[in-house]
């Protein structure tokens, strides 16, 4: 049905498959983005040797500047459109309209603003990566309704597919760049040919095309809930480029480069997996929007299995990361591997975090979300004026301290009008933050005392199997929570099946 572009339009219903269609599609969605962010590591380990750190600083100057760019394209629309229980053909006309003219002011804004930039970082080269980087941001705005549609629909795959041959599309290109030696350029070209791949491959994936517009009081009020998102969102991703920001303007391209390869790490194997789980479980419980108890149900089963296998896998990157990162892009970007090793602290607790979006949009009350974005803002700032003084070191650990003072409150905010508390929040993840605690002070200890003198990969094998073991004994093992691990083989079995 949605291939015919009626799906797509089919009111909102709670339904008994609901909750194996949103399990299934993000175990989909996650393995797909996790194939995604093993392409973008591998993509890591081959610029990182074949490119100079300061050719990753002066396009991160850049990214991070304009990483706003895409939320104000959005404005809040792609939500509007997966969150609303009734939505026509025309109001989704007038948001594509909408996004599309948004995304080519903002690309022109960006260039206009492309010499004060270079002035600023005092830069010149940061010029024509800015003008080159705004293209995305039209492509951009094309393909935003139409990626919303299919989260509507539920058709996390087909996103997910999408993104992945995207992420494909742009690695091939960057490899060959810097292979000619064309130096940051490859990393200039990168994203425009990942946005160019998405737009063409939604707009097949998704048959319904725009019509004419029709601004009706329905779309007002999505413009209305979507300024909500977006505010959060610009504050939310301002917050979390502060850091590059500041060590731009007062450090050298090279340092701001060893910072972002880490960030890069990150957020390619534990936080891009928590995005992409944000978009199926805002969108599956919206569809419980009209019954609260259910709601709060399958947000604290969902909390603790996510829980249950990001956490630990946070502890692991964050014993291992020196040598990981040593061991995949070489020797130079050592530093960046210890930087690492404090960031990837942040995943622990940045999975509580992230959740609170699935609640803000389920129930409807974007403004709520906004709020948090700034009080989330004030904060990463405050800890990133702390840090700067002591180099990307101090920045890096400034962001742990910060997702640790919010990862619970920003929960117990977002859920106060359904009832959803602190104590809802610690017994869904209680076990899980003890085990993944227990397993860091564990590796790091076994790491720099007993098996310092081994190879790196043996280091790493050692290291992991002991944290992973470690945190089985204690969540398994002493808090006997085996849930995740049911749902873990139903999903398997599944899917086993249905491919059958």
């Amino acid at each position: 049905m949605a291939e015919g572009a009626g799906g797509y339009f089919e009111d909102h219903r709670e339904s008994k498959d609901l909750g194996r269609l949103a399990l299934r599609g993000g175990v989909v969605s996650v393995a797909m983005q996790y194939g995604n962010g093993a392409l973008q590591i591998v993509a890591a380990i081959v610029l990182a040797r074949l490119l100079a750190p300061e050719d990753f600083g002066l396009v991160a100057i850049v990214t991070v500047l304009t990483s706003f760019a895409p939320l104000l394209i959005d404005f809040g629309l792609g939500d509007a459109t997966a969150q609303r229980s009734k939505i026509t053909r025309s109001q989704v006309s007038s948001l594509f309209w909408l996004s599309s003219a948004i995304g080519l002011a903002i690309a022109g804004a960006v260039a206009a603003c492309s010499p004060l930039i270079a002035w600023l970082y005092r830069e010149p080269r940061l010029e024509t990566i800015a003008l080159y980087s705004a293209i995305t941001f039209v492509l951009f705005g094309m393909s935003n309704q139409h990626l919303a549609l299919l989260r509507r629909t539920m058709q996390f795959g087909a996103i997910a597919k999408i993104q992945l041959l995207g992420t494909l599309a742009g690695i091939a290109t960057a490899i060959i760049m810097a292979v000619c030696d064309y130096g940051y350029w490859a990393l200039v070209l990168r994203p425009i040919t990942n946005s160019f791949c998405i737009a063409i491959g939604a707009w097949l994936a998704c048959r319904w095309r725009p019509g004419f517009p029709l601004f009706d009081g329905e779309v007002k009020s999505m413009i209305r809930f979507g300024l909500h998102v977006v505010g959060f969102s610009v504050t939310y991703t301002l917050a979390r480029a502060v850091d590059r920001i500041g060590l731009g303007l007062f450090y050298r391209p090279d340092e701001v480069g060893y910072y972002q390869n880490a960030i890069t790490l990150y957020e390619n194997s534990i936080f891009s997996a928590l995005g992409q789980v944000h978009t199926v479980g805002s969108a599956a419980l919206s569809k419980l929007q009209s019954n609260p108890a259910a709601l709060r149900q399958k947000y604290e089963a969902a909390l603790s299995a996510l829980a249950f296998f990001v956490m630990p896998t946070a502890a692991v990157l964050s014993v291992t990361a020196e040598d990981v990162t040593v061991l995949l892009l070489g020797e130079k970007w050592r530093a960046a591997g210890v930087l690492l090793n404090i960031i990837a602290l942040r995943g622990i607790f940045q999975v509580i975090e992230g959740s609170q979006g699935w609640l803000h949009l389920s129930i409807g009350r974007a403004d709520r979300w906004r709020n948090w974005g700034i009080v989330t803002l004030v904060i990463q700032v405050a800890a990133v004026l702390g840090g700067l003084p002591f180099g990307p070191t101090g920045v890096a650990i400034a962001g742990v301290v910060t997702s640790v003072l919010i990862a619970v409150p920003s929960i117990s905010y977002a859920g106060r009008p359904i009832g959803i508390g602190a104590d809802l929040v610690m017994r869904a993840v209680g076990p899980q933050l003890i085990g993944a605690m227990s397993a860091v002070a564990g590796g790091w200890w076994l790491h720099t005392t007993v098996i310092s003198d081994y190879s790196t990969f043996v280091r790493i094998v050692l290291s992991a199997g002991f944290c992973a073991c470690s945190y089985l004994v204690i969540v398994v093992g002493l808090f006997r929570m085996t849930e995740p691990i049911r749902i873990a083989g139903k999903v398997v079995q599944d899917q086993f099946w249905r491919k059958r």
